[in-house]
């Protein structure tokens, strides 16, 4: 009786024993798991959101390029330059009309070479007062050449410009909780994309061609944001992505609703994020109650042309769409300890009759396990059947667990994977970078060595350009890895001349270069800029390489160097006469790893390490190109 209640003793305390760790170790896992993964999407959370306002203000600065092309293309037809040269008001007015149809300004206007108004579209009768002391008119009228940019307009010039843009621009403001307050209730400035471009007959200024549109609740502005950048995504019946335009702290465009369902505008941000933005000039990111939901938002400046910041670029994240990540991860971790409690209590009746030391291997086991470290137990073949049993069903459980924790990290993985792309292709970058400089100190040691002892032999020169090449790789090494890492270029004064001139007596001895003349416009007044050298030679050498490989039957390789007048900038132009880029891939050219060449020709990495090179030291990079006749690169650079 006493062995009886004893052996039931024993397995009861075996089955609570088993179970308790069998539950330990599931809470444990739960708990680790769900805060490694909360860590986890918080910190991808935030990388997403940033990646989607670099997005969103790339393509509003797109929206401005492409709108100042169409005004600077327009500003040289000769019918307009002949009607502006003649004050035709009548043409120049039906042409301001049709320009505004067809590409969506808002406001379009001719303005005559001493600053005053010829033609409005909207208002053809209000002409003639004076708009010379309008900053993109002084710009155009000192400058001679087009400026685009955003700006603001007060409302009494707006209102010139027709009754229907002033009661577009006029939003009342709605008061907002955690907003600073505001001396006016009403936002009647309005937020303008402005381009103007001259009108030159000859060498005689004819006139200003000057666009403008409305950023005050224009939908499909922002509408268009959303759909390229959010893909129109929703959850339970709400955008998951939302986009707005913020003159000051006040939403003028947005497709943020409010409790209504309307479009939030005339709603505040918060003081928090103003003071960020506005006084201290820096981008926004986190966690905000945006009007009625949570949001992971970012927050981006909007500066006007004299570097002043007259609003914002919103971007916002429904905070949902990443709770919803975590709620089914839990569900799931749950269900598998409920699996795992099941299979417990089935293998109980086995435990019976094991002995202490099998026993005691697995509880040690399921102490590790609830350690997160899953380890299958070694089944002693000296055990009886029942041990053994027990012992593959135990290391059975552990690898189902296993499995399961596999295919929750895969789902996690799966869902935050748009926003880790970028890393990923850094990191693949610089491990390439790693294996190929290992090689190339060897090859620069031994070229050294040999240089040594050939100094005054018909082989020196040979191994210079050894030595020499080698070098400019090991720069394009250090090009790839800057590329991945995002490093800050070592800067020091030099002589952008010099550089070009270092860069082309190596090139010119490459093959490659055999068929094809190379012409230097070097101005000798450049100033001095302060950049990194090597970087800078590999991107005139990456420049000009592309510029080889478009040029197979050989061609004319242009390199010119000189001072952008009114701005100072130093203007580097690399140009060819190949055979130029198609209108489709233009847009794609400085994206990692796209490239037309043939396989095995080339990695994709040229241009994007030229562009972020050129980023690197504050400059800007532009291209023209046309198929058949060749391709320009414009690389200008603050001097020193």
């Amino acid at each position: 009786m006493i062995k009886s209640i004893a052996r039931s003793n024993i397995r009861f305390k075996l089955v609570v024993s088993l179970l308790a760790v069998v539950f330990l170790a599931g809470i444990l896992s739960v708990i680790v798991g769900l805060s490694a993964l909360n860590t986890n999407l918080v910190r991808d959370a935030y990388a997403t959101v940033r990646t989607n306002l670099a997005s969103t203000s790339e393509l509003y600065r797109e929206e401005i390029d492409n709108r100042s092309r169409i005004i600077e293309h327009i500003a040289r037809r000769p019918e307009i330059v002949r009607a502006a040269a003649a004050g035709d008001r009548a043409f120049l007015h039906g042409q301001a009309v049709e320009i505004k149809r067809e590409f969506g300004f808002d406001i379009v206007d001719v303005i005559n070479a001493d600053g005053t108004m010829l033609v409005r579209a909207n208002n053809f009768g209000a002409f003639g007062d004076s708009l010379a002391g309008y900053r993109t008119v002084q710009e155009v009228l000192r400058t001679r050449a087009p400026i685009a940019g955003t700006g603001l307009l007060d409302f009494e010039d707006i209102a010139r410009e027709g009754d229907d843009l002033a009661s577009r621009t006029r939003i009342r403001v709605v008061p907002t909780s955690h907003a600073r307050r505001r001396p006016s209730p009403v936002e009647d400035r309005a937020l303008v994309i402005k381009i103007a471009a001259p009108i030159l007959d000859g060498e005689r200024l004819a006139g200003i061609l000057y666009g403008a549109v409305l950023l005050n609740n224009n939908d499909g502005f922002v509408d268009r944001f959303k759909r390229l950048v959010f893909k129109d995504e929703e959850i339970d019946g709400k955008d998951a992505g939302t986009t707005t335009i913020f003159l000051g702290d006040v939403r003028v465009a947005t497709n943020v609703a409010d409790a209504s369902g309307r479009r939030a505008i005339g709603t505040q941000v918060s003081e928090e994020v103003y003071r960020k933005v506005f006084e201290e000039g820096e981008t926004w990111v986190g966690k905000a109650f945006v009007v009625d939901d949570w949001y992971i938002s970012g927050y981006a400046p909007l500066y006007d042309f004299d570097g002043e910041i007259l609003g914002m670029l919103y971007v916002g994240v429904l905070k949902e769409k990443f709770d919803v990540v975590v709620r089914n991860t839990t569900v799931s971790y749950l269900l598998v300890i409920l699996a795992a409690t099941v299979l417990a209590l089935a293998l109980s009746g086995y435990l019976i009759n094991l002995y202490t030391k099998p026993v005691k291997r697995i509880i040690d086991a399921s102490t590790e396990m609830a350690l997160g470290f899953y380890h299958r137990i070694e089944v002693d073949p000296h055990d009886d059947v029942d041990a053994r049993a027990l012992g593959r069903a135990f290391n059975g459980m552990v690898d189902a667990i296993e499995e399961r924790d596999r295919q929750l990290k895969d789902l996690a993985e799966r869902t935050i994977l748009k926003s880790e792309k970028l890393a990923s292709i850094g990191r693949l970058a610089s491990g390439i970078a790693h294996e190929i400089n290992n090689p190339l100190t060897g090859v620069l040691t031994y070229s050294s060595l040999l240089l040594e002892d050939m100094k005054g032999t018909p082989y020196e020169e040979d191994l210079k350009v050894v030595r020499d090449e080698t070098l400019r790789c090991r720069g394009i090494v250090r090009g790839i890895l800057d590329f991945a890492r995002d490093t800050k270029p070592e800067r020091a004064p030099a002589d952008l001349n010099e550089i070009v001139e270092d860069a082309l007596r190596i090139l010119e001895k490459h093959v490659t270069f055999q068929n094809i003349a190379v012409v230097k416009a070097l101005d000798r007044g450049l100033p001095r800029v302060s950049v990194d050298a090597g970087e800078i030679r590999s991107v005139i050498n990456n420049l000009a390489v592309n510029a080889a490989d478009a040029m197979p039957g050989g061609g004319r390789l242009t390199i010119t160097t000189s001072v952008e007048p009114g701005t100072g900038l130093v203007v580097l132009s690399v140009a060819d006469t190949g055979a130029g880029i198609s209108e489709e891939n233009q847009n794609k050219i400085f994206e990692p790893f796209f490239t037309t060449k043939d396989r095995g020709q080339g990695t994709g990495l040229g241009l994007p390490m030229v562009y972020g090179a050129v980023q690197r030291h504050g400059g800007q990079i532009d291209f023209h190109s046309a198929v058949g006749v060749g391709t320009e690169f414009i690389i200008k650079l603050p001097p020193r």
